[in-house]
């Protein structure tokens, strides 16, 4: 079930890939209708008709995929909360590919565009979460220990999750109207500080340090990648690919710092204060 979690977050990365290409080829509106393409289910794959049919064929497969991965852990899986996520994942998925099609339909219209170009990365997100919540080397209880440094790991892990979904959001924005370039380079400044802090609190950290740094590592070079390829984009904006793949790495950036958040909030808890332990570190989520 791991493997085929992990197979399923792969898939859809593909699947982002494949939606950013639409829009860096304005295929947008290649097929008008939906969800048929000129009425039938496979029309001829020519011009930009490629790359919106072919989008929507890999958005199905990749939605029975996480259908199925559902199912799988409501029949087998022991936690409930890794079942609820599975089901939130269905519903999610839908909930994008019905905002395709709306983009489709109503001639797109910018803040369905933007909501669907939002929503896709944080579906994405919770399917890399189902991979690691069935890994067996996640399963297992990690060694928890008092943080007693301030800013506390579990918020400056969990700043850098949200302003990666800010930055995807404001990066949504600009690429779907051209506004809103000032915020995305202020958050991809923001983004750099907090994973530069994380960095140093980790290094101070002594209790979980190793593990945590190998995923602040990761978001790191992620990061890197990322500013470079925003940059290749903004001065070869006609670049089809260099500008999809600063549409997709930016999901990967946020499911890294999501991971990253979630590691640190199951490995270290608050500080003592007065003696006494604001919260136990069996009351730290799992």
């Amino acid at each position: 079930m791991a493997r085929f979690a992990q197979g399923t977050a792969a898939a859809m990365f593909l699947l982002l890939l494949a939606g950013a290409l639409v829009t860096s080829t304005d295929s947008g509106l290649a097929v008008p209708d939906w969800p048929l393409s000129y009425g039938t289910w496979f029309p001829p794959m020519v011009g930009g008709i490629r790359y919106e049919h072919g989008h929507r064929m890999i958005a199905a497969v990749v939605g029975s995929m996480v259908l199925v991965l559902a199912v799988w852990l409501g029949r087998v899986e022991p936690r409930r909360w890794v079942r609820r996520l599975g089901y939130v994942a269905v519903g999610a998925g839908i909930l994008q590919g019905l905002l395709g099609g709306l983009t489709v339909l109503l001639l797109l219209p910018p803040q369905v565009s933007i909501a669907h170009a939002t929503l896709g990365p944080m579906v994405f997100c919770l399917v890399v979460c189902l991979a690691q919540a069935t890994a067996p080397s996640w399963i297992a209880q990690p060694a928890r220990e008092e943080d007693a440094g301030w800013p506390s790991l579990r918020a400056l892990g969990l700043s850098a999750g949200m302003l990666a979904a800010l930055q995807l959001a404001v990066g949504a924005i600009l690429r779907h109207t051209g506004m809103g370039l000032a915020w995305h380079l202020v958050g991809a400044v923001a983004l750099l500080a907090v994973w530069g802090w994380l960095m140093l609190r980790i290094h101070q950290f002594q209790g979980v340090r190793h593990p945590l740094r190998s995923l602040a590592h990761r978001l790191g070079w992620l990061l890197i990648l990322q500013v470079g390829l925003g940059g290749l984009s903004w001065w070869h904006r006609a670049h089809v690919g260099v500008v999809t793949l600063h549409v997709g790495m930016g999901s990967l950036v946020l499911a890294q710092a999501v991971l990253l958040a979630w590691q640190a909030c199951r490995m270290a808890f608050p500080r003592r204060i007065a003696g006494r332990v604001v919260m136990a570190p069996e009351q730290v989520p799992s």
